[in-house]
């Protein structure tokens, strides 16, 4: 029969020698590339081949190049957070080009496009 006295230790000293791998581990699973091109294949089709025609190329973009607003059914697209391998060249003196989708069925469509600051 296992005694308990000495199977604690053994336990705890396992768990020493563990802690430090897995913390290591741990903070290498969540890391994301911040110029990624997933964030630009998760975008609806559509939308998607909209913006890789006007980057010419493989567009890769940062976390909050797309944001969702009305449970998704419209998207917002920052091209501040957009980087194109031709430079892309959207943004000016007034600010950087933004652009909204709505959602129409399984289709995404163009409703604004604007030049703006990238805190909206």
């Amino acid at each position: 029969m296992l005694n308990i006295r000495t199977l604690c230790p053994a336990i705890a000293a396992a768990l020493l020698v563990a802690t430090p791998q897995a913390f290591g581990l741990g903070s290498q699973v969540g890391h994301d590339d911040p110029w990624n091109s997933e964030h630009i294949d998760r975008l609806p089709p559509n939308v998607r081949s909209a913006v890789t025609r006007m980057c010419g190329g493989s567009p890769r973009a940062a976390h909050y190049f797309a944001t969702y607003l009305d449970h998704s059914r419209i998207i917002r697209l920052h091209f501040e957070h957009l980087h194109c391998d031709n430079g892309g060249g959207f943004c000016n003196s007034a600010g950087c080009l933004h652009q909204e989708y709505v959602g129409t069925g399984s289709q995404y469509r163009l409703i604004k496009s604007y030049y703006g600051r990238g805190d909206d």
